[in-house]
């Protein structure tokens, strides 16, 4: 069986991952969308900067001011997210490069209408471009940009992106999604392991609970049949008597009737003990669930400990039209058995048992009462723990209470005890369906 703390541990342990993970990346995907946003902004500016219509003229005029479009390109070539940038002139509807005369962005893959407008300056068998000897690697990263003014397209800025910022981000934020997933995928696994070990202590504690149930329940008819052998005791005496009247010879000193007749009569009281004792039901017997009356199975109790009883006296306040309770027969009248049985033993065979019973708005009340010398204060708030009895150790086994209150619990009630010099009173409350 697996110890509940290393659970515990691991459990928080995978939480306190999972919670550190998913912060992590809460705070990456925030650095990845302000990055994001810094650079379309940054591109933006960069745009509205050389959309200035005094740099390219309109679309028909050939002056450039090339001077101040230079200053512009080295001035934001090393902005942030920006590495290098090429600007062209539309006249008409042909595109040409401006400056620099030459870069590598005018090439790349992500801006594919960009190779047709320069295609007459493309030498592919040698490798060049306007003379110029093309990169080995074509660029991924440019982006190219319509400069407008006044509604006209005046030409177009190539830049290229620096992303290696997005990209590391990106990156951090795919290995910690991974991790995530890995984190969470064990947890489950663990959960589910530990569930099942869960599962099977549960069902094996709640054996346990009804083995230590029969077991109580043994040992209260271990009590009671002492009693119950004494007053058996007579009738199979008797019997004996009325055998040991036929002589050696077979020869009886009565009518064969009449003994016939009085052993019949001691018989019947042999199987009337046993009848009435009905130990082997007690002590076997389970059963299902079915609705119950109280006052029958206090009747019942009665009769099972009557042995106990000695001289005391019963004051009986049952109240005859309780509704019924749901709940396994044998174990209520082991409920009230236990209940009787101590209060026979707290007033030592003399003194008044009182057992009320009534309906008290939505529950039954049962009240148990004895005027025994009462349970000491200290004592109160631990006689329904497992194995703590008042009593001598030969007398009780400790678990009698502890029983007690796991059935009435089991069966929705509760049970509560006030005790004082001179009595003690258990009460029980069971709730109405």
């Amino acid at each position: 069986m697996m110890s509940v703390a290393p659970q515990t541990t691991t459990r928080w342990v995978y939480a306190l991952a999972m919670v550190l993970l998913a912060a992590s990346l809460a705070i990456l995907w925030h650095l990845l969308t302000r990055f994001e946003k810094e650079l379309q902004s940054n591109l933006e500016r960069i745009q509205r900067v050389f959309s200035d219509e005094t740099l390219l003229k309109n679309p028909g005029d050939s002056n450039i001011n090339f001077g101040a479009i230079e200053e512009l390109v080295e001035k934001y070539r090393g902005s942030q997210y920006v590495r290098s940038m090429t600007i062209t002139k539309l006249f008409g509807k042909r595109e040409h490069i401006v400056y620099p005369y030459y870069l590598p962005a005018l090439f790349a893959r992500s801006s594919q209408e960009v190779l047709p407008a320069f295609a007459s300056d493309l030498d592919p068998k040698h490798g060049t471009f306007r003379g110029h000897p093309l990169p080995w690697r074509l660029p991924t990263d440019a982006v190219r940009l319509p400069l407008m003014a006044r509604g006209h397209v005046l030409g177009y800025l190539y830049a290229r992106v620096d992303r290696s910022p997005l990209r590391s981000v990106q990156l951090a934020i795919a290995l910690l999604t991974v991790l995530l997933a890995v984190t969470i995928s064990v947890f489950l696994l663990q959960f589910r392991k530990q569930a099942s070990v869960i599962s099977r202590t549960t069902i094996e504690l709640e054996e346990k609970r009804q083995e230590l149930v029969r077991l109580e329940r043994l040992a209260l008819a271990g009590q009671l049949s002492a009693n119950i052998l004494h007053d058996l005791k007579k009738p199979v005496l008797n019997i004996k008597s009325e055998l040991e009247e036929f002589d050696a010879d077979g020869q009886q000193q009565a009518p064969l009737a009449e003994v016939v007749q009085r052993m019949r009569e001691q018989v019947g009281v042999f199987l009337s003990i046993l009848r009435e004792g009905n130990l082997e039901r007690f002590v076997r017997g389970e059963g299902e669930t079915e609705w119950l009356s109280i006052n029958e199975a206090i009747e019942r109790s009665l009769a099972l400990v009557r042995y106990e009883r000695g001289a005391v006296q019963h004051k009986l306040q049952l109240c005859p039209d309780l509704p019924p309770v749901f709940g396994v027969p044998v174990r209520l009248v082991q409920v009230f058995s236990n209940l009787i049985l101590n209060a026979y033993q707290a007033m030592n065979g003399k003194g008044t048992l009182t057992i009320r019973t009534a309906r008290e708005g939505n529950h039954i009340a049962v009240e148990i009462s004895d005027t025994g010398p009462g349970i000491p204060a200290e004592a109160l708030d631990k006689i329904f723990r497992p194995f703590y009895s008042t009593k001598p150790a030969e007398v009780g086994t400790g678990l009698g209470l502890y029983i007690t209150r796991d059935i009435i619990e089991e069966m929705g009630g509760r049970i509560y005890v006030t005790s004082h010099e001179g009595g003690t009173t258990f009460r029980i409350e069971f709730p109405v369906v």
